[in-house]
């Protein structure tokens, strides 16, 4: 069996150290745009230079980079 990759963590720690613009698209149809200064397993911290923002990731639909993100290839334990 192919062994499981996490994506989510690399990307967002990418976005979060590189302090890139992005929008998070909500399920309600709401979105947020500004910086991601922190994450956990279950919320995103975003900033817009005004206010903060503590979002659930269960409510998040879609994360859009502004700029485009090239993520580094997965490393191999082999």
């Amino acid at each position: 069996m192919a062994e499981k990759y996490n994506l989510q963590d690399p990307y967002t720690n990418l976005v979060r150290t590189k302090k890139e613009k992005i929008r998070i698209f909500l399920v309600n149809g709401f979105q947020v745009q500004g910086k991601l200064k922190s994450f956990d397993n279950f919320t995103y911290l975003m900033e817009d230079g005004k206010t903060q923002s503590l979002i659930f990731k269960h409510a998040t639909s879609t994360i859009l980079p502004l700029t485009p993100i090239k993520l580094p290839p997965p490393k191999s334990d082999k």
